[in-house]
């Protein structure tokens, strides 16, 4: 016995000296100038030239990053350490000539998080920081290259650390010394797919039916957190577990977290998901701010183990790296997501029916005024990195509201037994994460798994542009939807937002409904929010602002907001726009109500629409 397990405990080191295999190399001891090293044994090379490459975009950014302009002194060598050719052909791509020598590779990579002269910069979650004695954030899609051809070869990966550092990650390290880190992956997609994070210890760990769920954190501020954040999220975490059917996809899943006492080279904060973990650049702020944030985008990104790792096409199964090609299927990776993260916590109790009804009217509206509603789902999916990519962020409102209307007329055509929850549940047991399915052929699918409506509602809505049918499906469950109501009170001015996408920011996207306070103001179309009552306007706290403001104002205090406002030459311009604040008549629109006369069957549908089984 004890020789049987000597000799499986070698066999992930016997893989590692697989020569047709990658063999890593990274010494974080070794930082300087915020750039590490990079040493690649590489696989077999048997062509004559070979393409050396880093990715021009990954999976769950919906944005081309061109990582390969973060790398620098790129050496190519033989066995005897003779330096072979090679040419810089684009952004990301090395030419290697004669490539059939080619042993080993060297490089050097600069970090995301600090350079802030370069366009195009890298949103924080999908970067990489390098802080000696600090934190290393590695995504190692930032960080190892590949060979295009060779994208299915294993990769090993060993990390010298320091002693006091800690590699968090979902990954499984298989070196139990405390200055070296080793870890082993079938393919270049599994290691683009887990990022890591090194810093001194600050963890907590929460069980979720079979999953164990690491909570990881970096505070600048050097304040111990994971234990709270873990409790705070520990309800939210067993909620979801039961909601998504008990027994999860995944044996681990980690919460990276980066928090930052100041701006991120993009303005924003935010999360990026990955199949087995969720990496966050967040702001430092009290826990009563933190948590309630933190709890909604979690709830979001670990939805993400069922979409896409478990039900994904053959554009995500085979990503191309280099040339990435989008699947028509957003309205189901990101937009089912978002409406299950916010679905869980009113079936779980964590927030009331009536919070639930203003966020679905906050998606309705902003995806009425700040997106182009007329195009289809399935379109704008297919044309997001380029002719769409404006329209990417109504993933989270229209795309949500998709999952909604599919929610409920799944309800109504089951008599209330069957939701999309179970439709998410079926494609993942008829695919998984090993078997992708074909992009044309999923509303063919569902409609055999479902209901003759539900593939009409798909080919009309998702694939067409009709209008969502809100007043008929909303209808089911008892709840009345008026368009358009007039009311008077405190408000921003009842201006239309958007959402650069790039450069994370904030601006007025139309000012066709803007009220007596809007126009006292004075907003014009492309203003960027800078500043809010003299604190800088970021995403997340931009909408702190905007939810506490109009509860809290009274008639008389000033608002003062700070706008960069667009010039004819693109360069932007400071503006100060400020006026006393005063009641003024604004249009609410898709206003939502529960029917207090609901029928029968309605509440029979309600109830299984807002209510755990």
């Amino acid at each position: 016995m004890k020789k049987i397990v000597l000799t499986l405990g070698l066999m992930p080191l016997l893989l590692w000296a697989n020569e047709n295999s990658y063999r890593y190399q990274i010494d974080l001891t070794a930082l300087k100038n915020d750039q590490l090293t990079v040493s690649l044994q590489t696989p077999v090379i048997t062509s004559d030239s070979a393409y050396f490459s880093f990715p021009k975009m990954v999976p769950g950014t919906y944005s081309i990053s061109d990582f390969g302009r973060f790398i620098e002194n790129l050496q190519a060598f033989d066995a005897n350490g003779k330096s072979i050719s090679n040419t810089k052909i684009d952004a990301n791509t090395w030419l290697i000539t004669p490539a059939k020598k080619l042993a080993n590779i060297q490089y050097v990579v600069n970090d995301t998080y600090d350079d802030y002269t370069i366009s195009n910069p890298i949103f924080e979650p999908a970067g990489t920081n390098f802080e000696k004695d600090s934190n290393y954030i590695l995504n190692l899609f930032s960080t190892l290259g590949y060979f295009d051809s060779k994208l299915e070869l294993p990769f090993s990966l060993s990390i010298t650390h320091a002693p006091t550092f800690y590699g968090s990650t979902s990954l499984k390290d298989l070196d139990k010394s405390n200055l070296r880190d080793s870890f082993f992956v079938e393919n270049y997609h599994i290691a683009a797919d887990n990022p890591i994070l090194y810093c001194l210890p600050d963890t907590a760990t929460v069980m979720v039916g079979n999953t164990e769920v690491l909570i990881s954190i970096y505070s600048t501020q050097k304040t111990k957190r994971a234990e709270k954040i873990a409790k705070s999220l520990s309800d939210l975490l067993k909620a979801q577990g039961e909601y998504l059917g008990g027994v999860l996809p995944v044996d681990k899943y980690s919460f990276l977290i980066y928090m930052a006492n100041h701006d991120g080279i993009t303005g924003g904060f935010g999360a990026l998901e990955h199949a087995y973990c969720s990496m966050y650049f967040l702001p430092e702020m009290p826990d009563a701010v933190l948590i309630p944030q933190l709890r909604e985008i979690a709830a979001h990104e670990f939805f993400h183990i069922v979409t896409p790792l478990n039900i994904h096409s053959k554009e995500i199964q085979y990503f191309d790296y280099g040339h990435p090609k989008m699947s028509a299927h957003l309205w189901l990776y990101e937009g089912t997501t978002e409406y299950h993260a916010h679905a869980v916590q009113v079936k779980y109790g964590f927030t009331k029916p009536a919070a639930f009804l203003s966020t679905l009217r906050e998606k309705m509206t902003q995806a009425q005024f700040a997106f182009n509603d007329t195009i289809p789902f399935t379109t704008l999916s297919l044309g997001v990195l380029d002719t769409f990519e404006k329209e990417y962020p109504n993933v989270y409102a229209k795309g949500a509201l998709i999952g909604l209307c599919l929610e409920l007329k799944l309800l109504k055509e089951s008599n209330g037994k069957y939701g999309l929850m179970d439709l998410i549940n079926d494609l993942a047991k008829k695919y998984g994460k090993d078997m992708p399915f074909e992009d044309a052929a999923l509303f063919d699918v569902i409609t055999k798994m479902t209901y003759p409506p539900i593939g009409d509602f798909l080919q009309k809505y998702v694939a067409g542009s009709s209008p969502l049918p809100f007043k008929e499906y909303l209808d089911y469950v008892g709840v009345n939807y008026t368009d358009v109501v007039s009311t008077k009170g405190y408000s921003l001015g009842q201006i239309e937002l958007g959402f650069n996408q790039e450069t994370k920011k904030i601006f007025v996207n139309s000012t066709k409904n803007m009220n007596d306070f809007g126009r006292a103001m004075g907003y014009q179309e492309g203003d960027v929010f800078a500043k809010l009552n003299g604190k800088k306007a970021t995403p997340l706290n931009f909408k702190i602002f905007r939810d506490t403001w109009a509860k809290n104002v009274k008639k008389g205090d000033k608002l003062k907001i700070e706008m960069l406002r667009p010039e004819a030459n693109g360069t932007y311009k400071k503006i100060k726009l400020s006026s006393p604040v005063f009641e003024s008549e604004s249009k609410r629109y898709n206003q939502l109500t529960f029917d207090s006369q609901a029928t029968e069957n309605q509440l029979l549908l309600r109830k299984a629409w807002l209510e755990k089984r």
